[in-house]
């Protein structure tokens, strides 16, 4: 029971910790409201790998895998559009977020729980490249 403790305690602190630095967690069922009523609304940003990209993702996202070690690639239009920063689990996805929110992105969400979070809500995914 302390260990499940511990784990929620975690897990909490580790949302509002990016929270508290500016990036807005987005919940998965969020997210699929959102884009149901208007697709043109966010820029999804997937930065897992090119393999786990490829095994399944949000349809519309763009892999960008080398944001985690290189933010200053990436290129948008208008930096006031907001993003959805996507990963596995919500982990590196927070720390891309960040880093694109202290090059002047003002509209960066992480995907809390990322893909995982995204299946466990019944979120669409495709397994073809886009």
């Amino acid at each position: 029971m302390k260990i499940l403790a511990l784990v929620i305690l975690l897990v909490l602190g580790w949302e509002f910790c990016w929270w508290g630095l500016g990036v807005r967690p987005l919940m998965p069922w969020r997210l699929k409201g959102s884009l149901r009523e208007s697709p043109e609304e966010f820029t999804l940003v997937d930065v897992r790998t090119a393999l786990e990209y490829e095994l399944f993702h949000i349809p519309g996202s763009k892999n960008q895998p080398n944001l985690l070690l290189h933010p200053e690639f990436f290129k948008a239009q208008d930096p006031r559009k907001p993003l959805v920063i996507i990963c596995m689990t919500g982990h590196r996805s927070s720390v891309v977020a960040y880093r694109l929110k202290k090059r002047g992105f003002t509209e960066v969400h992480n995907l809390t729980f990322g893909m995982l979070g995204w299946l466990l809500s019944g979120g669409k995914t495709v397994r073809e490249k886009e």
